[in-house]
């Protein structure tokens, strides 16, 4: 089965909205609300590796609302994703990223506006 940007968007979209219910539910350390959590990192790594000409990292403006920093996974072109127009594939805390992403790929991310 090929990987398509829609593909993993639309996933991406979907496990988010599935672990905010069960954060809200059960609460963030439930273990199925953190596999959903980690489901929509890897997720977001895949899109960001798979598909650098569609996407870029961008700190999220709306960080101050959080208890860390946030990235927003953006993208180059408006996508329809279950019949709504998105500008990203949701946000991605930097701990998180620093997890997944070296700092090389993290900074490539980064400074798409740069280039």
């Amino acid at each position: 089965m090929e990987v398509t940007l829609e593909k993993v968007l639309e996933r991406i979209v979907t496990i988010n909205h599935a672990w905010k219910l069960s954060r809200e539910e059960f609460g963030q350390d439930f273990v199925a609300t953190k596999s959903l959590r980690d489901t929509k990192s890897s997720l977001q790594a895949t899109l960001l590796r798979e598909f650098p000409d569609d996407v870029y990292l961008r700190v999220a403006s709306d960080s101050q609302g959080h208890d860390e920093i946030m990235y927003s996974v953006r993208l180059k072109r408006e996508q329809e994703v279950n019949g709504r127009i998105k500008r990203d594939a949701e946000h991605l805390p930097q701990r998180i990223a620093r997890e997944i992403f070296s700092d090389a790929e993290i900074e490539y991310f980064l400074n798409y506006e740069s280039k």
